[in-house]
């Protein structure tokens, strides 16, 4: 990812460069490679000019404003990332002295939050705004869990044995001191390295959801929202959902479809391992022209069939009535719940997305901005439906000027226009509101 606020930085005029500085944080789909441009958190968009009007009535002059750029993938993954690349910026800016703010909207809160949680505390931070954005309380995988307990399994038994050896064999043999720092000491430093890293590991959200409450105010950051915000409800209610995918008795008759199944290949496989016992005697007598009744029963041995067949059946089918198939159907409701869950919320990361809350977490004081209007940056249902019927007419005449379905851009544009998650940057009121709360909150350079 490339990085631009060293170079944003570059850029500036020298009456300005010591000047306040906000960054943009877009969500999800929203990313673009130019900082200049017609999207909310770009420069020169009617957001950010609008901002910057309002807070020079405000006195706060000489800003600036620096997006970040990340892939904006519904991708846990990615949102890390992004972070990453905040926390990077973030630093940058305290270490020049820069009074800074950050504005972000949908997951560009969770990009966020992540960021602040890698970036030490600044004196010349101000406001964080987040605007509909649906927080993501997360905990670890039980895979990287599981690597994570074995690297500080690792951490805390090779080292002592490496210390031992070193004791025992320094003083023992000095002719071999070299080999035995190099090779010993090596071991002990891989160790420590994977105690530190498997602790860090398991640490890390507490650690990090500690630091994030303690180096910020409450009072800091400004959370956005309206209960008409159809992608927070989405994710909302998704988070809540425990919804029985698949009932105990289709699980019934999915393991009972495969007991039948288990019996052909149990069959198969039992007179595969036991062939040679049954066929040696038959394939002697015909060889030597023996055709009678010895022969004839020694084919009784396929009256096994039914009963191996049956054997298998019978003990698959007895343990899904004795609580097999109620646990087959639970695990495969979480096994598609979690496929579910893991789409909506783009959950790739080492984390599992457990839940989603409208403020920040361990900042639970945060100071909330709840929108009632029904108007919302000129969303309302009205136009709503007319969105819809602009689209619908596109479709129909999807070789018309301004694109339709040959068009896709033109398609989202329409559908995320007459959204009242993307409307908050456009009302005069939420942008004046975040105006104050930055003019309030963001220190002055000395």
């Amino acid at each position: 990812m490339q990085d631009r606020t060293e170079q944003s930085f570059a850029d500036l005029p020298s009456s300005v460069a010591r000047g306040p500085v906000i960054v943009t944080v877009h969500g999800t789909n929203d990313a673009h490679a130019d900082d200049e441009g017609e999207r909310w958190w770009q420069r020169g968009s009617r957001f950010t000019e609008r901002l910057i009007y309002d807070l020079a009535q405000r006195g706060v002059s000489g800003v600036e404003i620096v997006p970040l750029h990340w892939s904006g993938q519904n991708s846990d993954f990615d949102r890390l990332r992004g972070a990453a690349e905040l926390a990077r910026s973030l630093r940058k800016l305290d270490a020049a002295g820069r009074p800074h703010a950050i504005i972000a909207h949908s997951h560009g809160g969770n990009v966020t939050v992540e960021g602040l949680t890698r970036a030490r505390r600044s004196t010349h931070r101000g406001g964080i705004i987040s605007f509909g954005t649906p927080f993501f309380a997360r905990r670890l995988k039980t895979v990287p869990m599981l690597i994570a307990l074995f690297q500080a399994l690792l951490g805390l038994v090779i080292p002592p044995i490496m210390v031992w050896y070193l004791a025992e064999i320094l003083p023992s043999d000095r002719t071999k001191k070299i080999e035995a720092v190099v090779v010993f000491g090596g071991l002990l430093a891989l160790g420590l390295w994977s105690l530190a890293a498997g602790l860090r590991k398991l640490a890390r959200r507490r650690l990090a959801t500690r630091l994030l409450a303690a180096s910020l105010a409450p009072s800091q950051w400004l959370v956005v929202h309206s209960p008409r915000d159809e992608a927070m409800q989405l994710l909302e209610r998704a988070a809540q959902i425990s919804p029985q995918y698949v009932k105990t008795a289709s699980a019934m008759r999915s393991l009972t479809a495969f007991a039948s199944l288990a019996g052909v290949v149990g069959t198969a496989l039992f007179f595969m391992w036991t062939g040679s016992y049954f066929l040696d005697p038959i394939l002697t007598k015909v060889r030597a022209g023996e055709f009678g009744l010895g022969t004839a029963a020694d084919f009784t041995f396929l009256l096994l069939v039914p009963v191996v067949y049956g054997a298998v059946f019978f003990a698959i089918w007895l343990i899904a009535r004795a609580g097999g198939a109620f646990l087959y159907a639970k695990f495969l409701t979480s096994a598609i719940h979690g496929g579910v869950i893991g789409a909506a919320f783009g959950g790739d990361g080492p984390y599992k997305l457990v839940g989603v809350t409208r403020l920040p977490p361990y900042l639970v004081q945060a100071r909330e901005e709840r929108i009632e209007a029904i108007d919302l940056g000129g969303i309302n249902d009205a136009a709503l439906f007319d969105a819809a019927q602009g689209l619908y007419n596109s479709v129909v005449a999807n070789d018309a000027p301004d694109g339709g379905i040959p068009n896709p851009d033109v398609m989202w544009k329409r559908l995320s226009d007459a959204l009242y998650h993307n409307a908050y940057m456009r009302d005069d009121g939420v942008i004046a509101t975040v105006a104050d709360h930055i003019s309030a909150t963001l220190k002055p350079a000395r």
